[in-house]
């Protein structure tokens, strides 16, 4: 039985993969910090999870902390689709659904007769922002976990002014020429984003019923969102603390505390390994792999858990690595390829099978640590950028959607990490990139720079660390406080 006196955090993430891991990992800390955690997953998700684990015991192993489900109704993420459009289905989705369903939840939590303590405060997804009406009403503590970077956000927060922009030409499609000319012009006055153009954006919104969508959730989700107790983004000071200061007069508290598993990582003995929210069964077969090769040897190549690709940019790709000459590790989801399946040609698999491996999921973090692996072929997303990171594991950068352009900008142009591949890439390009990040003088100083973040980023979770001193903050300020 749960200890009446304990605060009580109920942690819900948006249901995607990339959302998942960040706030499970939270949930971690937070329990070691001396919470009831409450875990909430979709059941749909939830069964995923335990297939993934090849078992369907329960995922609770430790004493106050437990899984929950609630019944949304939601199409699997990684159906053979737009990326776009499938997370903006979902999102409007829980907009309709969410609520009443987390509210029912949280009120069995709160009955009289539960064995665990009352619910004090809750962890959310920023994009599950209707929470705030049920912690408002219950007179409780709501801190909202953004899935992006600083940059990221703040990029996003001015992709209103950015929308508006590309209104002009969605709004008459047949004048290509203007099309072209707004398509190619920079937007420099937006944070984060040096280098970048309106055309990236256009690879997010391509209708004006999508970029209506956008616009009028991105208002209601910062309004919600600067009511809040409080924000995290998962980062740490060194990296963005120019952004993070900009941050500060929008919310009513920002927290920078990452990298999430570094500081996961000084809790001893493993404690809570078994505690996993994994979607895809992965192969412990990528790490023997690594075993029998040499250091810094390896090209890795995963695009997360949503992004997709065009068959022939499969092929391309394939041919690019083989060119390479140099060992690859390829994660190739089942549902990588747009509307179809990822079959590779069997000339590249002959021609590639003493120095490649093609996986369909793997422990990342893991492969990212490994000494023989040398550089990550990504789509930007923020988790991986932050599992690099932590790594010291410089990037070529593939953006695909949303803020991964924001991310690949600071990673290339500012952190000195990363170079960047085009979105219409040939196979040739392919084979320099990897052949320079592995084997050339600009590789070599990407490596050096990718060390001297890892240093940053262990200092910063280290016990005096800004992140561990923000965690500790967030706990005190925020989460055991009283609204």
């Amino acid at each position: 039985m749960a200890q009446v006196g304990k605060p009580h955090v109920v942690c819900v993430p948006f249901p995607l993969q990339g959302h998942i891991i960040p706030m499970l990992k939270l949930a971690k800390l937070l329990h070691y910090k001396g919470f009831h955690v409450t875990f909430v997953n979709t059941q749909f998700n939830h069964q995923r999870i335990l297939e993934s684990r090849g078992s369907d015991d329960a995922l609770d192993g430790l004493p106050d902390f437990h899984f929950a489900t609630i019944p949304l109704q939601h199409p699997p993420s990684n159906c053979h689709t737009s990326l776009a459009l499938n997370f903006l289905a979902l999102r409007e989705i829980c907009r309709k659904s969410f609520l009443p369903l987390f509210g029912d939840l949280v009120t069995k939590l709160n009955d009289t007769s539960s064995s665990n303590p009352p619910v004090s405060c809750i962890l959310s997804d920023a994009i599950l922002n209707h929470s705030l009406e049920l912690s408002q009403e219950l007179n409780i503590p709501n801190v909202f976990l953004w899935n992006m970077g600083a940059s990221g956000f703040l990029s996003f927060k001015h992709s209103r002014d950015q929308i508006k922009q590309c209104l002009a030409f969605l709004k008459d499609p047949s004048n290509k020429a203007a099309a072209n000319e707004n398509l190619d012009s920079m937007m420099e006055w937006i944070p984060g984003m040096k280098g970048a153009q309106v055309r990236d954006l256009s690879k997010f919104i391509k209708t004006k019923d999508q970029v209506d969508s956008m616009a009028e959730s991105s208002g209601g989700e910062l309004e919600r969102a600067a009511k809040a107790s409080a924000v995290i983004f998962h980062t740490f000071d060194a990296l963005e603390s120019k952004v993070l200061n900009s941050l500060l007069p929008m919310f009513q508290g920002v927290y920078s505390i990452g990298p999430l598993q570094l500081l996961l990582d000084q809790i001893p003995n493993g404690h809570y390994d078994s505690i996993e929210g994994n979607l895809w069964n992965e192969e412990p077969e990528c790490i023997k792999w690594l075993d029998s090769k040499e250091p810094n040897s390896v090209i890795y190549i995963n695009f997360g858990s949503t992004t997709v690709m065009t068959v022939e940019q499969l092929v391309e790709l394939a041919w690019g690595l083989a060119n390479s000459n140099h060992n690859f590790l390829w994660i190739t989801r089942p549902d990588l390829i747009m509307g179809d399946s990822a079959v590779l040609p069997p000339e590249f698999l002959l021609e590639t099978k003493e120095r490649g491996l093609i996986a369909s999921w793997c422990p990342q973090e893991q492969v990212l640590n490994h000494p023989s692996t040398g550089g990550f072929i990504t789509h930007c997303g923020w988790n991986s950028i932050v599992e690099s990171i932590s790594a010291g594991i410089p990037m070529i950068c593939w953006p695909f959607f949303g803020e991964h352009f924001v991310n690949c900008r600071k990673s290339c142009n500012e952190w000195g990490i990363g170079v960047e591949l085009s979105s219409n890439f040939q196979r040739h390009e392919v084979e320099k990139l990897v052949e320079e990040l592995l084997s050339g003088e600009k590789g070599k100083k990407m490596k050096e720079k990718a060390m001297e973040w890892k240093k940053l980023s262990e200092e910063a979770t280290s016990p005096n660390g800004s992140s561990s001193l923000n965690l500790n903050n967030l706990v005190n300020e925020v989460l055991l406080s009283k609204n």
